[in-house]
């Protein structure tokens, strides 16, 4: 009997383990694209690295919200949609068979002129990746192409934004910040254009 007591605790602490896991992976997705998934911690380090960069932000105080340690909704929505266009870029970009080489990375990195340098290596290299498939596509497909093949991509792909930063709105391609008091400043958005009627 204490073995069959022991196997059932056993399977019991599994099973919880499994749901708790289940829920905080559920949770600590900032943001779904397709199969790509951000996580909550890599989307906040990648806030906190732009409102800290000078290069990006001249006075980090307009970017704070209102509670201590937050973002305002349109520094949020601006750097979500930045991350949803790197991804479905890169899903455009390896469709076409696309390869950087490193005259790629080495033209994004020298337009950026160390704009870059104050950032965590892994973020920047990262950047410079994205950027660089950017510029890559915007070269091959023309800036209208480009354009095209992201709304394509977006309206084909399944975009999950996380309830704490706002919500994807597949109509206008942007995302809609949270119901509820936010930051100093509110997202720009077609949540913030008074609907009428009412």
């Amino acid at each position: 009997m204490p073995n069959r007591r022991r196997l059932t605790l056993l399977v019991a602490a599994i099973a919880a383990v499994g749901l708790v896991g289940a829920g905080c992976s559920e949770q600590s997705a900032a943001l779904r694209v397709g199969d790509t998934t951000v996580s909550q911690t890599d989307f906040e380090d990648e806030l906190d690295a732009f409102a800290s960069s000078p290069a990006f932000i001249q006075d980090p105080d307009s970017v704070k919200g209102e509670l201590s340690g937050s973002y305002t909704q349109e520094f949020v929505a601006a750097a979500l949609g930045q991350r949803i266009e790197f991804i479905l870029a890169e899903q455009v970009f390896d469709a076409r068979s696309l390869e950087l080489t490193d005259a790629d990375r080495a033209n994004v990195t020298d337009q950026l002129q160390g704009a870059l340098d104050d950032m965590p290596a892994d973020l920047r290299d990262s950047l410079i990746e994205d950027l660089s498939r950017r510029t890559r596509l915007q070269q091959e497909l023309g800036q209208e192409g480009y354009s095209r093949a992201l709304t394509e991509a977006a309206d084909s792909t399944d975009i999950e934004v996380s309830s704490h930063y706002g919500s994807w709105d597949p109509d206008q391609r942007t995302v809609e910040p949270p119901e509820g008091p936010a930051g100093s400043e509110p997202s720009q958005g077609p949540g913030d254009t008074p609907s009428g009627g009412g």
